[in-house]
């Protein structure tokens, strides 16, 4: 006999899993474990459509990230999920590297050889063959945790047996470049990591390096991300839902928590959102509910704070690319420019200029960082306020970064949460706090550890990603 609908409005059911949030690993995790037969639930722990403002569609995240074709860990689960042509297609404009600008700078850095060296010469002319070598060389930088990420061991390390296995397969420190090049990974680094600072060398040799030299252009960022990975999450028959979920609690043999005043109940958990968002959904809980907050209680230093320009397109100068690096006298920002979208209706042409920016994480000043944008993108593109339709801030974007407060010293041990919870077996971690120094591509390498686990517990077979 089917159960009858809850006052929710879908059938009150067991999962086999259900993962809480929209962290681009969460609808991985549910991706991979439909696609294998498991009953899913995908709560997104919010709304399911785009932020909008006055009409105008807005994305919920920087809207340039690493080429995650390119990465070897995020490979894996996008050739199994087939969407490693989607995102291609999907990515706005041709293939080549980020622009960056400065007051007395606009320097380009496409893929093509002959071009690069070409830029390089007109905007750099004394040092342009040390540039073009550091360039060259960055392929190689970002393939030095190629082997690490394969098969990535939990982070952190668990006493003395793991601590020195952990010593033995992590890559020597690298040397990163120096100069212009090294400074721009530097920049590039909170803007694809959610950890960087000397206890993340991964975070500028290979997130940053990989989103220099080929950036994915996305309109949506990692939020369009989400969507495909929801996309094919739903195709494998995943049930999909918005809505916020709280009153989590963890059982001997499952959990349960509230979505929209119905219960739903699973024999695993993954949680796919940030520290504070677990401590709310435990909230009131008792021991096991203590430990997760405890456990996933990573201190977040900074975010990624957005503030959304529409602009008629005259604003825009030709030599303006789709995404860039832009240097300024109170740190550096992210831009992507693209097509304005109308939640109804069509627009009429308006240019979407979106600057990012890392904050502090108690900044919720919106028009101050409206002001400080205004004021840092004035030398790149003149009289551009004379041409703004609506401009907006969001401080707390839907799959926005988060930026950990690294360990002091430069030997401490990787920060992490791992990806199955210490404070019980049923409970897993698919956000990119399980491997921060990796951005997206550790989103996708916690839903491989997740969905491996929820896999052998269900007594189904091992996740083929992994």
């Amino acid at each position: 006999m089917t159960p009858g609908p809850d006052k929710a409005g879908f059938p009150r059911r067991l999962y086999d899993v259900a993962v809480i949030g929209s962290d681009p690993g969460g609808a991985a995790t549910a991706a991979i474990l439909s696609r294998r037969g498991l009953r899913v639930l995908l709560a997104a722990d919010g709304p399911l459509t785009p932020k909008e403002s006055e009409g105008w569609v807005l994305p919920g995240a920087v809207p340039a990230v690493p080429s995650l074709r390119q990465l070897a860990g995020a490979a894996p689960v996008l050739d199994d999920l087939g969407l490693a042509q989607e995102l291609s297609r999907q990515s706005a404009g041709p293939p080549g590297g980020l622009q960056i600008l400065g007051e007395s700078l606009r320097l380009s850095v496409p893929a093509d050889a002959a071009r690069r060296r070409e830029e390089l010469r007109r905007e750099l002319p004394d040092d342009w063959s040390a540039v073009e070598t550091a360039l060259d060389g960055l392929e190689a930088l970002a393939r030095i945790w190629d082997a690490f990420v394969r098969d990535p061991p939990p982070l952190p390390a668990r006493g003395f047996f793991e601590r020195r296995k952990l010593r033995k397969i992590l890559p020597n420190p690298p040397e990163l470049p120096e100069g212009f090049v090294g400074e721009a990974l530097h920049a590039l680094a909170p803007f694809c990591a959610s950890l960087v600072d000397d206890t993340a060398p991964e975070a500028s040799a290979r997130e940053a390096a990989t989103l220099l030299r080929a950036p994915l252009r996305l309109q949506g960022g990692a939020g369009q991300v989400w969507e495909l990975l929801r996309g094919k999450a739903e195709a494998g028959g995943t049930h999909v839902l918005g809505g916020r979920c709280a009153r989590l609690r963890v059982e001997r043999r499952g959990a349960s928590f509230e979505l929209e005043g119905a219960e739903v109940r699973a024999n695993v958990i993954a949680l796919a959102t940030s520290p504070a968002r677990i401590a709310e959904l435990c909230e009131g809980g008792g021991r096991v509910e203590r430990n997760l907050i405890d456990e996933s209680n990573l201190p977040v230093a900074r975010k990624i704070a957005l503030a959304h320009f529409v602009i008629r397109a005259e604003a825009i100068p030709q030599g303006l690319e789709e995404a860039a690096l832009l240097y300024s006298r109170e740190g550096p920002a992210l831009l992507a420019c693209h097509p304005a979208r109308r939640a109804r209706g069509e627009a009429r042409g308006e240019k979407l200029l979106t600057f990012s920016r890392a904050i502090d994480t108690a900044d919720n000043d919106g028009a101050a960082l409206i002001a400080a944008a205004r004021k840092a993108l004035d030398p790149v593109l003149p009289f551009f306020e004379r041409h703004i339709v609506h401009e907006t801030a969001d401080l707390h974007p839907q799959q926005g970064q988060r930026l950990l407060r690294p360990h002091e010293g430069i030997h401490s041990e990787p920060i992490g949460v791992r990806p199955v919870s210490d404070a019980h077996e049923r409970v897993v971690f698919a956000s990119r706090e399980v491997y921060p120094g990796f951005g997206l591509e550790g989103s996708l390498l916690a839903a491989r550890a997740c969905a491996g686990h929820a896999l052998e517990l269900s007594g189904r077979k091992q996740v083929a990603a992994t």
